[in-house]
């Protein structure tokens, strides 16, 4: 066999593979998805706090009242699972998309996998009942009722009347950390407008 046939030959074959993958792909992505999911909450990252709060359908200042098991996703074999549990939360002030008092839950991945502990911290980690935090939050994009933190941006603990970001290191993080908890409402409040 000659260079040119064997490149030729070699081009042929690995467009028919491409060919091939991109059809059965392209099938698989329009199969309808019946099952609920939940969006990543990862794929924003802001520059500035105008920015995360323009963001958000809710941010609000919210007490833990509850924390229960949720719904568990798998693979599509079937042989690898996520669990994830439903914090709730009563709202103490409604800064944008909730009413005081009102009553918000959110979902995120939970501690507890099939029985083992694991600890996932790219969030914060588990929320503390009773605790009080600030939170950035967006609806679930399948309508359900149901939010998720913006990203690790998007949540500060309340801790002796200050906020202690998960990512204090992040510029817009920073504009929060350490401030008392009015001086956070009154930069969501700036950057509201």
């Amino acid at each position: 066999m000659t260079r040119k046939s064997f490149w030729t030959y070699t081009l042929i074959i690995a467009l028919c593979g491409l060919s091939v993958s991109a059809v059965f792909g392209w099938r698989h992505h329009q199969q309808p998805r019946n099952e609920p999911y939940t969006a990543a909450s990862w794929k924003e990252h802001f520059k500035d706090a105008k920015a995360l709060v323009k963001s958000a359908d809710a941010v609000v200042l919210a007490r833990v009242e509850s924390i229960a098991p949720g719904r568990t996703a798998y693979s599509s074999n079937g042989d690898d699972s996520l669990s994830f549990e439903v914090v709730n939360f009563t709202v103490v002030d409604g800064l944008k998309g909730a009413k005081d008092g009102s009553s918000i839950a959110i979902e995120r991945v939970s501690s507890n996998q099939d029985g083992t502990v694991a600890y996932f911290n790219f969030d914060g980690g588990s929320f503390e009942a009773g605790g009080t935090y600030l939170l950035f939050l967006k609806k679930q994009e399948d309508g359900g009722p149901y939010y998720y933190q913006i990203n690790d941006q998007g949540r500060f603990h309340e801790e002796g009347g200050h906020l202690r970001a998960v990512a204090p290191e992040d510029d817009v993080a920073a504009l929060f950390n350490g401030r008392t908890v009015a001086e956070g409402v009154a930069i969501v409040k700036q950057n509201s407008k």
